[in-house]
């Protein structure tokens, strides 16, 4: 593993601390409707398809930088519509907390996506 990847894992473990602290506080002062007891199993999930999803990416700009384009669109779409399918399928399998399991897995998404899309950018600006 070379040093891009070790900085990449170590940014991911202090975001991922920083995100479970937002996550801990949500937990603690939203509306007992709008939390999640699982937002722990959300939290490992993002945690490591940014993971995964960025080694991919970087092993495949490395093989051909022409292409990373078409495979970032084609991993953003897949993963977009994935997480669409994971929400649904709970929101019909668990109507009670649904809108709390919603609301952190998007939150999820918005701070990972966020994240993935920034330590791209610094990474390909070198």
């Amino acid at each position: 593993m070379d040093d891009s990847f070790r900085a990449f894992f170590v940014k991911l473990t202090l975001f991922s601390v920083f995100t479970l602290g937002l996550l801990f506080l949500w937990q603690h002062y939203a509306s007992p409707n709008f939390q999640s007891t699982i937002f722990w199993v959300v939290w490992l999930f993002f945690i490591f398809t940014t993971a995964i999803i960025h080694v991919v990416l970087i092993k495949a700009a490395r093989k051909d930088p022409k292409k990373f384009i078409t495979y970032f669109m084609g991993i953003t779409g897949i993963k977009l519509f994935a997480y669409l399918i994971i929400i649904l399928i709970y929101g019909l399998l668990n109507r009670d907390t649904a809108q709390g399991f919603i609301i952190c897995f998007l939150i999820s998404y918005f701070l990972y996506s966020g994240f993935e899309v920034v330590t791209l950018t610094k990474h390909f600006k070198k």
